[in-house]
């Protein structure tokens, strides 16, 4: 992306406009002694980006303003936006804002909301509102929209970080931001991108949904399991009471239940208790016929024995009849021995008949004996010592009661039935769809970029490091801090001097806007504003020297004094913006300082806005900080 500030603007309760200008692609330096304003300047720029607090001084700067504002470049648009000057410590939700830069003449009047401004600015920043904080801390929820004000992180080096020995950005201190630096780093320099994040975005709800489902699925068939225990309890309860039969198959149980469930409402009850009488008397009805079937057979067996016995009584017969002239014969003689000769032939016949009436009684006591056994069976089956419910309102609680498990269980189902593998599935295919880039390798690619970029630095400067001039860059991804490494090892050196963390901090600074750059970064403004680099030289100089320059050390070895390391640094600016004009790319650096134009005059991408001295200030005719 492009942008750059053109002017700053304050409009002063006196009626007048303060203003500052700057250049683009150059160093715009604003020196001078001691509260003038010249970090206000920082705050001020803070403010009008939708600070939600502020630290601008009130005597003098802000008991004297009315308003705040800035003119900015933003790829081809031209912006104006102001901010009401804070009432004492509380911010203002004034905001006043110009798309094609207009300059109000008189103090600005609010014209937008802070919402619809950040929506504005942030779809200039590339800062689409679907992208969200990719994981949550204390402070910040997962989920929440990503700030424009997070990105700013990366365009600040104030007086109280610049020699900082642990932290290498602003507002760490504040517990949003220190949350913000991490979620907002990958994407802020270029390992991520929206689009990535929208897939991994999009692939994290697709899989939350799935570990849903499943969740849901595992905990449908415990329920299941579950309820089918709670059911056997009730099962026990019903067969106790004499309700249903036993029954070990949990679904025959369980239509058991709503077949007692149904009679109770139809009003066609019909309990065990009913059942094991009908049974009995089946069994009595059974077992009677058995008994005379088997009495038959017994009777019939005695009426062919009898008549086996009769015919031998007869036998003689035969023997009269052969043998009658012997005899001594009577009148009725052959009348007698004719009825009885008749009657043993028809015994004969009789007992000589093959008859299947045997083996058809028998078979069908084997059938009765067969269906008593099952009765039996059954009879077994039903509880013989039932318990009894005090009172018929107790019976109809209870089957009420299995009334509600039952519909339980019906919903139960209906959930179960539902395809839960082909929905899963479906899930599984649509996250396998998705590509997201891993972001792992991409961090290590980015750290050894900026490794290389960041030891071009210290070449340059490799003169003010002293010592540690041939060390090389080691950044800690994690913590966000560059360090130096000792050569061919891994030992992490303790740089130890304010001046050498100075030049770590411009180091991390332009190696992170180098690298953005050339990944096309469209989220970090290409500007960047560093307040009082040189303070671990400058002493109590008001005058802006340089602490270790004297007049009488004219032929001192300046590569060995302040005055080199503060060449050495503003060198390093001038070359960096060198450097970005030669690649076709546009950086605004501003600078506050305290020393003096002749430190740069030499340097060809300096530019002086103004020198806050001899009563020249931020707000003219005052000192402020």
């Amino acid at each position: 992306m492009k942008f750059h500030v053109e002017s700053l603007h304050l409009w002063l309760a006196s009626g007048k406009i303060r203003t500052l200008s700057f250049l683009p692609n150059k160093v715009n330096v604003i020196t001078g002694a001691s509260h003038t304003g010249k970090t206000a300047i920082l705050d001020i720029f803070d403010y009008c980006f939708f600070a939600s607090r502020h630290r601008i001084s009130e005597s003098i700067i802000n008991e004297n303003t009315l308003w705040y504002g800035l003119k900015i470049h933003v790829n081809d648009k031209v912006y104006t936006l102001a901010r009401r000057a804070p009432s004492g410590p509380d911010v203002s939700s004034d905001y006043y804002f110009s798309s094609i830069g207009e300059i109000p003449d008189d103090a600005p009047e609010a014209n937008i909301r802070e919402p619809a401004l950040k929506v504005q600015l942030g779809a200039d920043f590339g800062i689409d509102q679907d992208v969200r904080i990719p994981f949550g801390g204390r402070y910040l929820q997962a989920g929440s929209r990503i700030s424009l004000r997070y990105f700013l992180l990366f365009n600040t080096i104030s007086q109280d970080i610049i020699t900082h020995s642990e932290q290498f950005f602003d507002k760490q201190d504040q517990p949003r931001s220190r949350e913000a630096l991490p979620r907002i780093f990958d994407i802020a320099v270029g390992i991520d991108t929206v689009e990535n994040i929208l897939k991994r975005d999009k692939r994290a709800q697709l899989e939350k949904r799935l570990a849903r489902l499943q969740k849901q699925s595992a905990k449908t068939d415990e329920d299941r399991e579950a309820f089918y225990g709670e059911l056997a309890e009730t099962t026990a309860r019903a067969m106790s009471y004499g309700l249903i039969s036993d029954n070990s198959d949990a679904e025959q149980a369980v239509a058991n239940l709503q077949r007692m469930v149904f009679e109770r409402e139809t009003g066609s009850e019909f309990f065990v208790s009913g059942r094991h009488e009908e049974i009995s008397a089946e069994l009595y009805r059974v077992s009677r016929k058995i008994k005379g079937l088997r009495k038959f057979l017994g009777e019939y067996s005695t009426h062919k024995s009898v008549l086996s016995e009769t015919a031998d009584s007869l036998k003689p017969i035969a023997y009269l009849r052969e043998n009658y002239a012997d005899t001594v014969r009577t009148s009725v003689f052959f009348e007698i021995l004719d009825r009885l000769g008749k009657g043993l032939l028809e015994i004969k016949k009789e007992i000589s008949k093959k008859n299947p009436l045997d083996s058809n009684i028998e078979e069908l006591i084997k059938e009765l004996e067969d269906q008593r056994g099952r009765l039996q069976g059954e009879l077994q089956a039903l509880p013989s010592g039932s318990s009894v419910f005090e009172n018929e309102k107790e019976r109809y609680i209870f089957i009420g009661e299995t009334k509600a498990k039952l519909e339980l269980l019906k919903g139960s189902d209906q959930n179960s039935s539902r395809n839960f593998e082909a929905d899963i599935a479906n899930l599984e295919r649509q996250i396998g769809e998705i590509n997201v880039l891993p972001a792992e390798e991409r961090r290590k690619h980015f750290t050894s970029v900026l490794d290389e970029t960041i030891q071009e630095y210290i070449a340059l400067s490799k003169v003010a490091l002293g010592n540690y001039g041939e060390y090389r860059a080691s950044f800690d991804y994690k913590e966000k801090k560059l360090h130096l490494r000792k050569p061919k090892t891994t030992f992490i050196e303790n740089v130890g001097s304010s001046s050498n963390h100075m030049f770590l901090h411009l180091f991390l600074f332009l190696g992170l806007h180098e690298v953005i750059m050339a990944n096309g970064g469209r989220h970090v403004a290409p500007f960047l504003i560093i307040d009082q680099f040189s303070r671990p030289y400058w002493g109590d100089d008001e005058n802006g020297g340089v602490k270790s320059e004297q007049p009488d050390e004219q032929d001192r070895d300046v590569n060995e004094s302040d005055v080199a390391k503060v060449h050495s640094a503003l060198k390093l600016l001038d070359h960096f913006i060198s450097q970005t004009s030669s690649a076709g790319k546009e950086f605004q650096i501003i600078l506050f300082e305290h020393i003096k134009p002749k430190y740069w005059e030499n340097l060809e991408n300096f530019h002086l806005v103004e020198i806050f001295r001899d009563g020249n200030a931020l707000i003219q005719g005052a000192q402020a900080r």
